[in-house]
């Protein structure tokens, strides 16, 4: 037991420091003890050269007397007055001394951050789809970072009875699921990337690949296994989940003697791993389109509403392309399809290359398929585009009834 506290207080210790603690008041040396406040100054990335990448710190003494800083990390990060230079990735550890005087003991503080890397992003490498056993391919791709990139991009397989590369040729040898990788190495600069796709050969086909697979009972703002999970509606509704968390059921209500009003409702479905986009930044968490054709998800509605054909759907893909403060949405308008009798929930499928680019973000010249090969679908919203006025069943509350389940799957 003695050494189990030993551990734990030399771990609490550590966490002190790494915060921004392990500061002495400097009472031991006479005088006032004084306090040094030292804002946590980490968050920028290196910068790649000829570019240099600055801080500025900001500590204060309670004392009131001059603040001055060192490094204990110069090969990481050194300082010259007030600012701190980022020399490459790593952990950067700077002290704010403040020496004591007019009747006050010296004072220190430390700050211990990391310096990230620069991340890179390999695009413009597209799946060529299907091919035929024997077939001659070239692959190709890009970085994000440009003339700025230290190294080239490869191409490997890690199926090689199903395809092999040389260079930039792929080769089909036998039925299967062809798994090419484009890699680019990092340095001390920059974070090494890389992209594996799938391709299907001969009578094989692309893998599925699920966004949303449930909704968890009695919390309607998350899903079972899956990221946030948020709705929207009209007033005088209710939503309520199945007791196995597979549905959801949405009810909106509205007076028919109410002319000119109308309902509306919106699911939107956020990755796995994160609460929302980033807000200044690529988001890089989300499904990658690779092989895959159309988006599968299921939805009902009463039957009603179904003979009144209000049942217009829109459905947007938010992608982690960010650009002038907004991401890229994708937009599709559709009108599910119901078999007759219409009993539940039915699966709805829409190709993906029939998107649209909705929000561009000030960016020309943008390419569905290339961008759902560049970037993942991180945030999906389906939803009513305009408000439903129509009545389909005068004289009663019931207005619209939309059931969904929290599968949403590309194939």
């Amino acid at each position: 037991m003695r050494f189990q506290h030993t551990a734990v207080g030399l771990a609490c210790a550590t966490l002190l420091a790494a915060c921004g603690g392990g500061g002495g008041s400097g009472a031991a040396s006479g005088g006032l003890a004084q306090s040094v406040s030292f804002p946590f100054p980490g968050g920028t990335s290196v910068a790649i050269p000829p570019d240099v990448a600055t801080i500025k710190l900001a500590a204060t003494a309670s004392s009131g007397g001059p603040v001055t800083y060192v490094s204990n990390t110069p090969t990481v990060c050194t300082v010259s007055g007030d600012t701190a230079t980022l020399l490459k990735a790593g952990e950067c550890s700077i002290n704010a001394n403040q020496a004591g005087g007019n009747g006050y003991a010296p004072g220190t503080q430390r700050q211990l951050f990391v310096v990230p890397k620069n991340p890179q992003a390999i695009l413009g490498f597209m799946n060529p789809g299907s091919q035929p056993v024997g077939a001659s391919v070239q692959v190709a791709a890009t970085s994000s970072m440009g003339a700025a990139a230290a190294f080239p991009i490869t191409f490997s397989t890690s199926t090689p009875t199903v395809c092999s590369v040389t260079g930039t040729t792929l080769q089909t040898l036998a039925d299967g699921l062809c798994l090419v990788t484009a890699t680019q190495a990092g340095n001390d600069f920059v974070k090494a990337a890389s992209v594996t796709k799938t391709i299907p050969v001969g009578n094989a086909e692309g893998p599925a690949l699920s966004f949303v697979s449930g909704y968890k009972p009695n919390d309607i703002g998350r899903s079972a296994e899956q990221g946030r999970v948020d709705w929207y509606a009209s007033d005088s509704n209710t939503a309520t989940v199945a007791a196995d968390g597979k549905t959801r059921t949405m009810t909106m209500t509205k007076q028919s003697s109410a002319p000119g009003f109308g309902g509306y409702f919106g699911l939107v479905f956020t990755a796995t791993g994160i609460e929302g986009l980033a807000a200044d930044a690529d988001t890089t968490v989300g499904t990658r389109i690779d092989a895959q054709k159309a988006i599968k998800f299921e939805v009902g509605m009463n039957p009603e509403m179904i003979a009144a054909q209000k049942t217009l759907l829109r459905v947007w893909l938010y992608l982690g392309h960010h650009a002038n403060n907004c991401n890229v949405i994708l937009e599709k308008f559709m009108t599910p399809v119901f078999t007759t009798p219409v009993q539940g929930v039915q699966e709805q499928s829409i190709d993906l290359k029939s998107f649209t680019v909705s929000n561009n973000c000030g960016l020309a010249g943008l390419d569905v398929w290339n961008e759902l090969q560049n970037y993942p679908i991180s945030k999906i919203e389906i939803n009513v585009p305009d408000i439903n006025n129509k009545l389909p069943n005068p004289g009663t509350d019931i207005y619209t009834t939309a059931v969904t389940t929290g599968k949403i799957t590309f194939k």
